[in-house]
């Protein structure tokens, strides 16, 4: 009983002590020579440690198996660890799967988008029957097109030049604004009637 008591005091202070001390903690619960037998006890099984300072014995909880649950702390560290290392690894797996099966079609999906898909190659089906007959545009054909659009365009070009000129010059001797000069002799420009010409 005294044994145990005295190993209980040591380890939770965890700091060394003389048997003065450690029977001061006690009161008049252990004499000294019961709580000094202890110690010797404790001493001889390694649980505790003697140190002498002059003519003073100091007495503290022994390393060796504090050692020895800091290595078995350290082993458990280690497993459980590895374990959750383990863990994020099969996480890791799962969510890749989960990704992929996200992006995947249940059957009664893929049955409704085979339909969709049906029906999308109908509708363009029908909308190309509609050209069933008709006579293509040949190259030749669209040559002549291109030539006589090119020709429509320089003239155009020409025109809306000249135009710009004669304007500027009844400008120069005109009293009132370029816009108010359009508008007496009624000429529209691009923009007022809408017309936007690219090529």
């Amino acid at each position: 009983m005294v044994k145990k008591s005295v190993l209980d005091f040591l380890e939770t202070q965890n700091r060394p002590y003389s048997i003065t001390d450690i029977q001061n903690n006690f009161g008049k619960e252990y004499g000294k020579s019961a709580i000094q037998k202890a110690l010797d006890n404790l001493v001889e099984n390694g649980q505790v440690k003697e140190k002498l300072y002059g003519k003073q014995k100091e007495t503290k909880k022994s390393n060796a198996e504090i050692s020895e649950e800091l290595k078995m702390l350290d082993r458990k560290i280690n497993e459980i660890s590895l374990d959750l290392k383990e863990k994020k690894q099969k996480i890791k797996i799962l969510q890749a799967e989960i990704g992929m099966n996200a992006e995947t079609l249940t059957l009664p999906q893929a049955i409704m988008k085979k339909s969709d898909l049906k029906n999308e190659i109908c509708y363009f089906n029908n909308s190309l029957e509609e050209f069933d007959g008709e006579e293509m545009v040949s190259d030749d054909e669209k040559k002549e097109v291109m030539v006589s659009f090119n020709k429509s365009l320089e003239t155009y070009k020409k025109r809306k030049r000249l135009c710009k000129d004669i304007l500027d010059i009844i400008l120069e001797n005109y009293p009132k604004s370029k816009k108010n000069l359009m508008e007496d002799i009624g000429i529209e420009t691009d923009e007022d009637v809408g017309f936007i010409f690219s090529v």
